[in-house]
């Protein structure tokens, strides 16, 4: 009678005009905020129990009517074995997100999450916009994204949530502030999901542009946002940036926005989630977002007493051990933003008599690298101030905004060799008459010269291969012979005016 009575109902929900039973339990369980394909894995699901109901309920008729009245005992752990096995192995499968992390400071990983953790961080974060904004007013809202979908912070801001509260999501990808302000201007109002490193150029440049003042929220994630920047942000866009903590492995862990937060524990821990000190002072997290409890990040943090906030002390994989001194990479690049300078990314170097440390400098003085080194000795611990430096436009970042470890120090590695011709050396004669620029051959052999210099390469070359020119190079411009070591006899070249690309090369010898 019981499964008679269940299969009449699921029956009934399928009939035209009617919601699937499974999909209303699904709607309710999850805030409404459903995957593609869910209506028709529902739909079928339904039809399943329907079936197993039908037939459990005419098999039991049957078998009871012929006297075997103990066979309720064995078909009805057939339901909560289908339950569960539709619960634990078949959803989750149909319903899961494969994340690649970027590997900003290691090799990346690949997470899989389920559907179900992403729901549940979506409908937290609606539940603050329909708070603070109200449910009509939140329809009324465009978000505008400089980052890919395909990552966690795109999907989950530019994708699901904008779904969630019945907002339009613009589909591009905005890279350049003229692109953002010509969304803006098309938009009602406006939440702008962006990285530190896209507000730190815009803000560069944000006096010759009228921005409009319809921004209702600016959300960064993905790197750690500065005072400064996020100042300049708020003078922009008239609203401080709203910061996320967080990871792929993790979901979100904590918020921030300068100005609300108080005291030395600026980071408030979503009410959701929970955190815990882990080994090495890592935060360890625990929560409907994560993917495995318990997980601990590479991050350090200082707690508050209640355990719901917290101050960052960076990560635990950028303390490096030189000339036996401990160095916490992080911390020594806020100080020597501090001494001048708009950005800075420090990076571990492996030498022939050691390992040491090199720091790549944007903006402020141009100074050699002895004055540097005497600017920066009363911030380092003895022994381990930065003994190579490289000026850059801007640090090696990825599409979420976070420097490349791998490629600082690539960037390190590199010997640089500033070039600069006059036109009366030997090799632009006749090469060519009234427009001289520097011959292929000469390029190679001052790439052969220096390469010797730098690396104490005795042989003859054997091979000169990936051989690419692309931009002349002409009499009275700067140029940067950068040079790196990819094996014991094979080095790489590149000629540079500037960020510019002149030519490349590779030199066996």
């Amino acid at each position: 009678m019981l499964s008679a009575a269940f299969a009449v109902l699921f029956g009934c929900s399928l009939l035209p005009g009617r919601k699937p039973l499974c999909l209303r339990f699904a709607e309710r369980l999850s805030d409404g905020i459903l995957p593609e394909g869910a209506e028709r894995y529902c739909r079928r699901l339904t039809w399943l129990w329907f079936v197993v109901l039908s037939v459990l309920a005419a098999a039991n008729a049957w078998l009871f009517a012929c006297g075997v009245w103990w066979v309720g005992f064995v078909t009805f752990p057939a339901v909560p074995a289908i339950l569960l096995a539709e619960r634990l192995v078949v959803r989750p499968r149909r319903f899961s997100v494969v994340f690649h992390t970027s590997g900003s400071t290691g090799k990346s990983k690949t997470i899989v999450k389920t559907f179900e953790s992403l729901a549940k961080e979506v409908a937290m974060h609606r539940r603050r916009f329909v708070d603070k904004f109200g449910a009509e007013s939140a329809r009324e809202l465009t978000f505008l994204g400089t980052v890919h979908w395909d990552h966690m912070y795109g999907k989950l801001w530019m994708d699901l949530l904008p779904k969630a509260l019945g907002a339009k999501a613009d589909p591009d990808v905005i890279r350049t502030p003229e692109e953002l302000l010509a969304k803006m201007d098309a938009a009602k109002r406006v939440v702008l999901v962006t990285t530190p490193a896209f507000l730190g150029r815009f803000a560069e440049h944000a006096k010759q542009y009228e921005i409009p003042q319809h921004t209702a929220e600016v959300v960064s994630s993905g790197a750690l946002l500065t005072r400064q920047v996020s100042d300049r942000a708020e003078a922009m866009f008239g609203v401080a940036p709203l910061q996320i903590f967080g990871s792929t492995e993790t979901g979100g862990v904590a918020w921030r926005r300068f100005g609300e937060s108080q005291g030395e524990f600026d980071w408030s821990v979503f009410q959701e989630v929970s955190v815990a000190a882990g080994p090495e002072g890592r935060i360890k997290v625990r929560g409907p977002y994560v993917f495995r409890q318990g997980y601990a990040m590479g991050d350090a943090a200082e707690f508050s007493g209640d355990m719901r906030s917290f101050r960052l002390l960076g990560r635990v994989d950028r303390l490096v051990k030189i000339n036996e001194e401990r160095v916490n990479l992080a911390e020594m690049e806020d100080k020597v933003r501090a001494l001048g300078f708009d950005d800075c990314a420090i990076a571990k170097v492996e030498g022939l008599h050691g390992d040491f440390l090199g720091c790549v400098l944007v903006g402020g003085a141009r100074l050699a690298p002895l004055e540097l080194r005497k600017l920066m000795l009363p911030v380092f611990p003895k022994g381990t101030v930065p003994r190579r430096f490289r000026y850059a436009a801007q640090l090696p970042r990825n599409a979420q905004g976070k420097v490349v470890a791998d490629d600082v120090r690539k960037l390190l590695e590199k010997t640089v060799v500033p070039l600069r011709f006059t036109g009366d050396e030997p090799f632009f004669k006749g090469h060519f008459p009234g427009m001289p620029i520097l011959p292929g051959v000469a390029q190679l052999g001052l790439a052969v010269e220096n390469a010797r210099k730098a690396y104490g390469l005795d042989g003859a070359v054997k091979e000169a291969k990936k051989l690419k020119f692309l931009h002349v190079i002409e009499p009275g411009h700067d140029i940067a012979l950068f040079l790196s070591r990819n094996g014991v006899n094979e080095v790489r070249y590149e000629f540079k005016e500037g960020e510019t690309l002149c030519s490349s090369g590779t030199l066996v010898f």
